[in-house]
């Protein structure tokens, strides 16, 4: 894989609020061919169908939710960007390719029209963590999240924020440890990852996670005496 031949100007910073946490050196360019691009960004539209990423008003301060990406080579990913949560069918554009990730420094290299997500030292981290990972998903579902413990899902710390680079930390201690696929992000509101050998390995984890949140839900509803209304 190669850089586009031109060298458009780089620009070096760092946003703390809403967004990106990290030292971001962006390069703006369009991306070059990937061949994997169609098939995760199905599932990423899949995704926002089922509400696990999207973005909502009332919820996260009315930010975007939900990232997804792919290794492209052995340090390198390609990555939704920044705020593309709320959108319901990505493009081409709609993506960013990360070309450098390093968690002590707590810096990011990128290539692309739009800013890498924030959470692109996170996906660094369990690429890092594990050769095998092909494929990372970041998702919110409050029902999936807050049962967490009951689904047996590994899990962060509650103390550890999303987008800094102890989550990055944490991620790569559970994607080793663990093996996923699905991990539950205690420190940050309704967040899941879930890791996979492929795109759509990582994204039926996800699928078996949320139908067993849904039983789960349905049992507990039988057990009060009431209706499942929503099994939202």
């Amino acid at each position: 894989m190669t850089i586009p031949p031109h060298n458009p100007p780089v620009r070096e910073e760092t946003e703390i609020e809403g967004v990106i946490k990290f030292s971001l050196k962006h390069q703006e360019a369009s991306l070059p061919h990937f061949s994997g691009l169609p098939e995760l960004n199905a599932w990423r539209n899949l995704l926002f169908e089922l509400g696990m990423t999207g973005q909502d008003p009332l919820r996260y301060g009315g930010l975007g939710f939900g990232n997804v990406s792919i290794r492209t080579s052995e340090s390198q990913f390609l990555i939704s960007g920044s705020q593309t949560g709320g959108i319901r069918t990505l493009g081409a554009d709609h993506y960013v390719w990360v070309t450098r990730a390093n968690p002590l420094e707590n810096s990011i290299e990128s290539i692309g029209l739009i800013k890498p997500s924030s959470e692109s030292m996170t996906h660094a981290s369990a690429y890092a963590a594990c050769s095998w990972i092909q494929c990372v998903l970041h998702v919110h579902h409050p029902a999936i999240w807050n049962a967490s413990e009951s689904l047996e899902l590994p899990s962060t710390s509650p103390e550890v924020a999303y987008g800094t680079p102890a989550m990055a930390t944490e991620i790569e201690r559970l994607a080793y440890e663990t093996r996923g696929p699905v991990i539950a992000m205690k420190g940050h509101k309704d967040g899941l990852i879930a890791i996979g050998k492929s795109v759509q390995e990582a994204g039926q984890a996800l699928i078996e996670v949320l139908i067993g949140s849904k039983i789960k839900q349905v049992r507990l509803e039988k057990t009060r005496g009431t209706s499942p209304h929503s099994l939202e």
